[in-house]
């Protein structure tokens, strides 16, 4: 497929150097929960343009504001431990606080779950296709391939050795396929690490900020993590990631908090914007109904051979061999729709600001692409 090159967007549209334009079901990877070029988010941004960008890890005034922010959303046990860029640094450093508070340099987390592309991050559950290997971690089969109890077994005899100081938990696997556990098993995983003296670090990257429904999908677990890592709609499409842990953990040099672009003030502009406008959006009606209109047109596909999975405004469509994925995609994108692809899955996950007519137009072209997929299968015999 040729990509087409995007030259300009707003909120839930983008327009390509051609003239073509497309209703954008992906929202940049999740990221721009308010959509593109959100008006309070630019202007925010431009202001703080004017008076400084980077600080050299100095204290900004911007940057008390934006923790604060933050940490409104969380418990109060909680606080902002460190604002990075990207979720593999957030994810990284919180390896490095596991290491250093629990004195143990392993960590486990579950295949096929998405950490960051570095060899550690992506060890924990990303097949890189590289010979590395890292003492002491663990990447323990999903519920895809063993039964949960199996899983919880393999995780409890990890971490008897207490030699893994953090589990890392991606509470529904955005980029393998929408999978999700039972709401018991993340418990029973919280209640194993505390047993064991391990960290538990909830992955929020792409789940938090209402993308599933909820502010945070811990709060629907009813689980409160050791630590949580956040970014992507944080910053509506800002590079920016935090690092969230609970008070009683303390940050110290060794844990090697900080880099050169680490918490710069543009970030903690865009983050501290968002998450004001995020607050005077209901945001969990506006998932719900995406959720609502995702289902009615697409929810059939259950009950084919095409797998549907998702919640709130988070849904992968994984597709069987039997059919064409480049065939559909390409249908999709020229008939103006934007979705997201990885291997055999299209992932939806549009802005909590598309309109409502927007969204109806993209899950309709959707389903009438996927139907006719089928039934060129259904021909083949």
């Amino acid at each position: 497929m040729n990509r087409p090159c995007i030259v300009r967007s707003v909120n839930d549209l983008l327009f390509a150097a051609d003239g073509q334009r497309y209703i954008d079901l992906f929202s940049a990877h999740g990221a721009t929960i308010l959509g593109h070029c959100h008006p309070g988010v630019v202007a925010e941004v431009a202001a703080q343009l004017e008076r400084v960008w980077l600080t050299g890890g100095l204290d900004s005034e911007v940057l008390a504001q934006t923790h604060a922010d933050i940490e409104s959303f969380f418990p109060s046990s909680h606080r902002v431990a460190a604002l990075y860029s990207t979720g593999m640094e957030a994810a990284e450093f919180a390896l490095r606080v596991a290491r250093v508070a629990t004195g143990r340099v392993g960590a486990a987390g579950f295949e096929n779950s998405m950490h960051g592309k570095s060899l550690a991050t992506a060890f924990l559950g990303w097949d890189n296709h590289d010979v590395v290997q890292l003492p002491d971690f663990h990447r323990l089969p999903f519920v895809h391939r063993a039964s949960e109890q199996q899983v919880l077994g393999d995780l409890s005899r990890a971490l008897r050795e207490r030699k893994v100081g953090a589990v890392f938990v991606e509470p529904l696997q955005g980029s393998a396929g929408g999978r999700m556990a039972s709401d018991g098993f993340y418990r029973e995983v919280a209640r194993l690490c505390a047993e064991n003296g391990a960290l538990l670090i909830f992955d929020e990257i792409l789940t938090g900020f209402y993308r599933t429904g909820a502010v945070f999908r811990f709060e629907e677990l009813r689980i409160i993590p050791d630590v949580v890592l956040i970014g992507k709609a944080m910053g509506n499409g800002f590079p920016v990631s935090a690092v969230v842990a609970d008070r009683r953990i303390a940050i110290r040099q060794q844990m090697l908090p900080g880099s050169t672009f680490a918490g710069n003030p543009l970030a903690g502009a865009a983050v501290s914007a968002t998450l004001t406008h995020l607050r005077a959006l209901d945001v969990a009606s506006r998932v719900a109904a995406i959720e609502q209109t995702v289902v009615r047109n697409l929810g059939w596909l259950r009950d084919t051979e095409i797998t549907l999975r998702g919640k709130g405004a988070l849904w992968v469509i994984e597709l069987p061999g039997t059919v064409d994925v480049e065939a559909i995609v390409v249908a999709i994108y020229s008939a103006g729709v934007c979705v997201g692809i990885t291997g055999r899955q299209i992932r939806i996950m549009p802005a909590a600001t598309i309109e409502p007519a927007n969204l109806e137009r993209g899950c309709t072209v959707i389903a009438d692409e996927l139907t006719r997929a089928l039934k060129r299968t259904a021909a083949r015999g």
